[in-house]
């Protein structure tokens, strides 16, 4: 006797089972492994990165312009949403009575939203000291002018600055952005492209060297 389910026989019924149990164990084991692979991408983000920009002043004394950027990317989330500030400043290096001193000519601290986004890519050994073989995640980095804002009226809209795009060399530990997008005419300004290095600590990184040439003292890295 064969039994028979809204038309569908127990035969047709182990067949379709057949089927699609490995098609829904692969999407099971792609979506854990993606959650897996984000999560660790993620959780390498957050630290302090560094960098010299191109200088966007002229010597008042001259003198020779050192400008630099050191950002501090914090609480950043299983989805790749994070938050900091970063502090850009340029510094004339000159001498006076055959010393050599140091002149500030700009110096502040900005305040940003920004979001990563990861991807699946192949596994296969990458040079990490070599940017084209490097995992590559694009991403977006927000400057506001502040987040004490008034929650119940709160609009992002009202309080951005500026947009860049970003691109994240993760062997290399190290993002690169690229002005995309200026929202209000009159904000301070800032370099149009800047290279970021992660600091791991080392007594000669671009973190060390950009604070010892640029700032006198800065609290974007607290």
């Amino acid at each position: 006797m064969i039994l028979c389910i809204n038309g569908w026989t127990i035969e047709q019924i182990s067949a379709a089972i057949s089927i699609t149990t490995p098609i829904i164990l692969l999407a099971w084991f792609y979506y854990s492994q993606k959650q897996t692979l984000s999560k660790n991408y993620y959780d390498e983000i957050d630290g302090i990165y560094a960098g010299f920009t191109d200088a966007i002043g002229k010597p008042q004394h001259n003198g020779r312009i050192y400008g630099g950027i050191i950002m501090n990317i914090r609480d950043i989330d299983n989805k790749g949403f994070f938050k900091g500030e970063f502090d850009f400043g340029e510094t004339e290096m000159t001498r006076q009575n055959e010393r050599p001193i140091a002149i500030n000519l700009r110096d502040g601290i900005f305040t940003f939203l920004g979001k990563l986004n990861h991807r699946l890519l192949r596994n296969k050994t990458r040079h990490p000291f070599k940017p084209k073989e490097n995992r590559q995640y694009l991403g977006k980095l927000l400057i506001v002018d502040r987040l004490d804002f008034s929650f119940s009226d709160y609009k992002i809209e009202d309080y951005l600055s500026a947009e860049y795009d970003i691109i994240h060399y993760r062997e290399m530990q190290t993002m690169k952005f690229t002005l995309s997008k200026v929202y209000k005419a009159d904000r301070p300004e800032l370099p149009k492209s800047f290279t970021l290095y992660k600091s791991a600590g080392f007594d000669f990184e671009p973190y060390k060297n950009v604070k010892q040439a640029v700032f006198r003292e800065t609290r974007a890295d607290q």
